[in-house]
């Protein structure tokens, strides 16, 4: 092997160790990458399928000999933690499962234990014949084995669990107190974004996404002017104990934090309980799919709350989180029915001169149906759009980023412009139909019978000009002359129509690009507030999101802030080898210039508990200066006297 295919190797071995969480050595990697004759992909998903790289191995979910069909035996749960499905549910004669059995009872037990063993017998090493049922024993292996397994998940140190700040930490604007002692620690407001953590790794995904709704300038204001309904003689607000109500009130608590709390981050245990979110536990399960049920719950609920308080205020019904859809012949078959939807799916995964999301919005609203009046198109637009990008199909060739626009108008999917926008597309499908046949006229040109013309042309030429020899015969020179500028004639005007070719091309799909963006066609703009990323593996740490906040874009990463430039945040393409990368975009209706409040109107009751939290973080965080900062790692979490706490700070 050259020296240069053996650093390329080390590479691709070093990627899969990272792919495995490095739970394979390199050995084993080099053999089932070189099983697999350097396809990383492939070699990736061996791996992740227990693949080890011996050409021995049988599998043991397939062999139909090593299975009791009358004795079915529990699925056991991959662990958390870890990409890797390990078979543990193979034939006893398996010494690797034999083994396993004995360990697991033995470390069962509280302590060391003397006397006869009460592990079940094992007929295979039996010194006389075991007169124990066998499927009975298999069937109480399996079960202690399941419970043994489901206790290390829940025990085990996989160093993906939440880890508090230290006090000294968790200032979210250092000196801002001290510069300002006179002003109410709650009217101030920190321009780095808090943190919503949850302090189980499974639930980092719904808290990603309550934690995004509050960068959405329409939820977050009205969240702020969300109040519950009074009881019958009540004066003062009082927390809901159920319901939609004490959802919002959860909601309302965790947005006033992130709003004016000083904390660097927030337990999201509290409002998550609420909605109950499904936990990602398995390696195997893509966050975005769970992230796309969670936002159509969650939406709904804002939805249906929102609409109440419309109702109940004697308002037009305003569509927040839901937009309502249909063909575009509704209005001529009223049997047809409307649908509401919060979130779009958009397939990430396909050619390239369609990999972004404008394009495959088209191509799915249209329904792939050339006439109009089967456009689906959008009756009721909503304040907000969410995207969740899926990634099932399967790419051709080399893998590119999936684009997304900072702005994105709607205008062209709603049912008042569907007329006008498939005007505009009729004119961009009769352009690529040019552009095609132009392309295919200078692939003519350029190629006969799989050769390149042009490549024998200039041969040709060189021939005449450098090698062919007159030998003294004027005849024969003049017609090498000849010929020798005949093709030099005949190539410049190929190249000159080659060169008009390319022109043209250029010029018609600059046009088709631009067809939709028409005056008429950019009034309904919204723009981009939040995207969430996967970067293909498992873990609290393997999920973040960019957030806009007051002008400047941020990323998120379990307890680190870091300000991003714009470009990071369209261009990211971490975990695009790994089937991954951006899995949900939030959109919002755009803002007048200085239209978004500064100032929201929180609840008193629960401002009043921030600015006591304040507070006693900035008593704590001076305790612990004076003090030299040597608190143990228990001593330097922050904590709240039990009659001021708040269930949402951590």
């Amino acid at each position: 092997m050259h020296h240069h295919d053996e650093v390329k190797e080390s590479e691709t071995i070093d990627m899969l160790i990272a792919v495995m969480d490095g739970g394979v050595d390199r050995d084993v990697a080099r053999r089932v990458l070189r099983k697999f004759d350097g396809d990383v992909e492939k070699a990736a998903s061996a791996m992740i399928e227990g693949d080890r790289g011996e050409e021995t191995q049988s599998s043991l979910w397939t062999s139909s000999s090593q299975m009791e069909i009358s004795q079915p035996r529990p699925l056991i749960p991959p662990r958390p933690n870890s990409p890797i499905n390990i078979d543990l549910t193979g034939d006893d004669n398996d010494e690797f499962s034999r083994a396993l059995r004995a360990s697991l009872e033995t470390a069962s037990n509280e302590g060391p234990k003397f006397g006869p063993s009460e592990r079940p017998p094992d007929a295979n090493w039996a010194m006389v014949p075991s007169n124990q049922n066998k499927a009975a024993a298999d069937d109480q292996y399996f079960q202690s084995l399941d419970r043994a397994i489901q206790a290390s998940i829940e025990q085990a140190d996989t160093g993906d669990e939440y880890q508090p700040l230290p006090i000294d930490q968790q200032w979210r604007k250092e000196g801002w107190y001290e510069a300002n002692p006179f002003i109410p620690l709650c009217s101030m407001h920190p321009y780095r974004p808090l943190i919503l953590r949850p302090t189980k790794s499974t639930m980092v995904y719904a808290a990603l996404i309550i934690q995004a709704l509050f960068y959405i300038p329409q939820v977050r204001e009205r969240i702020a002017n969300w109040r519950p309904d009074l009881p019958e003689g009540a004066t003062e607000i009082e927390p809901p104990t159920n319901g939609p109500e004490l959802i919002m009130w959860k909601l309302v608590e965790t947005f006033t934090n992130m709003d004016l709390a000083q904390l660097v981050d927030l337990d999201a245990e509290a409002v998550l309980e609420v909605f109950k979110p499904e936990p990602w536990s398995n390696p195997a399960q893509p966050p975005g799919e769970l992230s796309y049920r969670f936002f159509e719950k969650v939406a709904s609920i804002l939805d249906k709350v929102f609409a109440y308080e419309f109702n109940h205020a004697g308002q037009a019904k305003q569509r927040v989180m839901q937009f309502q859809y249909g063909n575009s012949n509704f209005d001529s078959e009223p049997g047809e029915l409307l649908q509401d939807a919060s979130i779009v799916r958009v397939e990430a995964l396909g050619p390239s001169d369609t990999n972004d999301l404008v394009a495959r919005l088209s191509a799915q609203l249209s329904n792939q149906k050339d006439d109009v009046k089967q456009r689906q198109v959008i009756f009721e637009p909503s304040e907000v759009l969410a995207f969740d990008l899926a990634r099932t199909g399967t790419v051709v060739g080399e893998r590119k980023p999936f684009k997304y626009p900072k702005h994105i108008y709607l205008d062209q999917f709603l049912k008042e412009h569907v007329e006008l926008a498939e005007s505009k597309r009729g004119q961009q499908r009769e352009l690529h139909a040019e552009i095609q046949k132009l392309v295919s006229h200078k692939k003519s040109l350029t190629h006969f019978n799989d050769k390149d013309t042009l490549k024998d042309l200039r041969s040709s030429i060189y021939y005449y000009e450098s090698v062919a020899d007159a030998n003294d015969d004027h005849e024969r020179a003049g017609i090498i002359r000849t010929t020798t500028d005949r093709l030099k004639s005949i190539l410049a005007q190929v190249e000159k129509e080659l060169e008009d070719i390319d022109l043209n091309i250029a010029k018609m799909r600059d046009q088709a690009a631009t067809l939709l963006e028409c005056p008429e066609l950019q009034r309904a703009r919204y723009d981009l507030r939040v995207v969430l990323v996967h970067d293909g593996l498992y873990g609290r740490k393997h999920l973040y999101s960019y957030v806009q906040e007051k002008g400047a874009w941020w990323r998120i990463e379990d307890a680190s802030v870091t300000q991003v430039s714009e470009n990071n945040v369209l261009e990211d393409s971490v975990g695009l080898h790994l089937g991954a990368g951006p899995y949900l975009l939030l959109y919002s209706r755009a803002l007048a210039e200085g239209a978004e409040p500064l100032d929201l109107q929180w609840p008193p009751p629960i401002k009043i508990n921030v600015e006591n939290h304040n507070r006693v973080l900035f008593e704590q965080l001076q305790c612990s200066q004076m003090e030299g900062g040597t608190h143990q790692d228990e001593e330097n979490v922050l904590t709240y006297p039990q009659e001021d706490r708040m269930d949402i700070v951590s």
